[in-house]
Formats: structure tokens, sequence, C-alpha cells
């Protein structure tokens, strides 16, 4: 028979195994209820980042000076300002038709409450309307080191899901970056590059479209909007048609609407051609 003594260390010893037993399972019990806290989503590392503004994204072809329609009275006495008009409308046109729908998306996107979904990237989740069609978007902002990243997948039923229409990259202040947007799901290819800069309070800012269609011949031509604080003219078109290796300048002031143009190719020459603030031709000081 064991003794005493002998007799009493096991049972210490068997207590000591009991008592480290019910330790590890409490300890395994409170980390299953942390867990379970966990569940209802991934932990949101901060605050949730700010989308561009509008203006990063869509080009503002309304500053350009109107005549009221009374442009067919004066035709020859309105040539210059005529001229520059035509050559904005020319892009504006073209950038109007195909950015209906990103365009749309992007500006419903900016009242709407994002959700965390892991990996520093929020969506933007929500419903828009475009000729009385409905589609729904899913803006994704991804936190990196330099900014944001961000992401735009449109849906619409019937014919296209998780669509990336668009991406592209803004610095944390928001005063400048990028977007590479494409045709959309029909086409399926590249359509233009936006390169977009401002200061803080919007006093200096530009938008650039650059075409990326490898199916258009003159890929690589652009138009440059931008506004400034110079005189006279505060406010320009740079438009380049790559193909004929041609720069057109237009810059008038936002005020009075006088302005300048200058098309080496149309002209002959590189000089200016100016209009007054009625925007009859005169001649440049």
């Amino acid at each position: 028979m064991l003794g005493y003594k002998k007799m009493k260390k096991i049972i210490m010893k068997n207590n000591k195994l009991n008592i480290s037993k019910r330790l590890i399972a409490v300890f395994l019990a409170v980390i299953f209820l942390i867990t379970s806290c966990n569940d209802d989503g991934p932990e949101s590392p901060g605050v949730a980042p700010t989308i561009p503004p509008s203006s990063s994204f869509e080009m503002d072809f309304n500053q350009f000076p109107e005549d009221g329609g009374s442009a067919g009275g004066r035709i020859a006495t309105a040539a210059n300002w005529s001229h520059a008009a035509v050559n904005v409308g020319v892009w504006n046109l073209i950038i109007g038709v195909a950015t209906v729908v990103p365009v749309a998306a992007f500006k419903a996107a900016i009242d709407k409450t994002p959700e965390f979904i892991g990996s520093n990237t929020w969506q933007w989740s929500y419903n828009f309307e475009v000729d009385n069609i409905q589609h729904s978007a899913k803006l994704h902002g991804t936190l990196v080191s330099d900014g944001v990243n961000w992401k735009m997948l449109l849906s619409k039923a019937g014919a296209y899901t998780d669509y990336e229409w668009y991406s592209g990259h803004s610095n944390s202040e928001r005063t400048e970056g990028w977007w590479i947007l494409n045709f959309g799901p029909v086409e399926a290819r590249p359509f233009v590059r936006i390169d977009w800069n401002r200061n803080v309070d919007n006093t200096v800012a530009s938008i650039k479209y650059t075409s990326t269609d490898p199916q258009n011949a003159g890929i690589g031509g652009y138009i440059y909007y931008g506004i400034n604080e110079q005189t006279p003219f505060n406010t320009y078109y740079d438009i380049f048609d790559n193909q004929d290796d041609n720069l057109v300048e237009i810059k008038w002031n936002r005020s009075n609407h006088a302005g300048t143009v200058r098309n080496p190719k149309f002209f002959g020459d590189t000089n200016f051609r100016c209009w007054n603030t009625a925007l009859q031709d005169v001649a440049c000081e």
C-alpha cells in the first residue's frame, strides 16, 4: 500500500492538473467570445477617405463664353471667337457622349456613406439612373502610402455586372491625381487618361484628357483646361492634335469674356487672334 505522504503528493499533483485544465478552458472561452464579437466584419483602421471633387473627373465646358445665339448676325466679325468655340465644341461632344454613365456614377457617389470591407478599403454601394435606366455602382477607395487608389465597378441589369469603368489615384490632400477611363462594356477598350491638380482653395486648377484609345489615329492627343489668377486671361484650353502635330491655344477672361486663339495649322502662322468683350474680332494688344 502507498504511504500517507506519497498519497498526499499524488492528490496535490492531480489538483494542480485540474486547476491548469480549468484555467486553459476559461482562457479559450474568453478568446472565443472575443472572436465572436468581431464576426460583424473587419475592424476599420480609421476615417474613410474623401472622394476627390467632381472637377477632378469632369471638365467644365460651360466656362467658355457663349454668344447668346446672336453669332449668326455677325459671323464675319466674330471669326476668332467662333473658331475657338468650334475647337472646344468638338471635344465637348466627344467627351460628353462617352462619359455620361461614368460621370453620373461619380457624382452620385459623393453624398453616399461608405462601408469598410477590409484590406484598407472602403466601398460606396448605391444605385443611380441615366436616362431613366437603373444602374448600380461600387466605388472602392483603398488607402495606400501616398494617398488613395480608386476603382469604380458598374452594373446594369441584363447587360453587365461589376464592369471596371475607371480607376485612379489621388494624393492624401486631394490636390492632384489621375483617372484611367474606359469606353464601356460594349467597346471594352481604353478611352482617356484624366490628369488633374488644384490648389486647396481652387483658385488655380487644371484637368487634362488624353486619348488612350488604340483605335484612334490621334492617340496621344489631348485637351487641357485650366484656371489661374493671371491677367488679362485667367482661363485656357490647350488642344493638341497628335496626328497633325498641331497645338491650338485658347485663352480668355472669365469675367469679361475677351479672349485670344492661336492655331498654326488653320491660320498658317503662329500669331494670336483676339476678340473683345462682345466676342467681336479685334487686334491683339
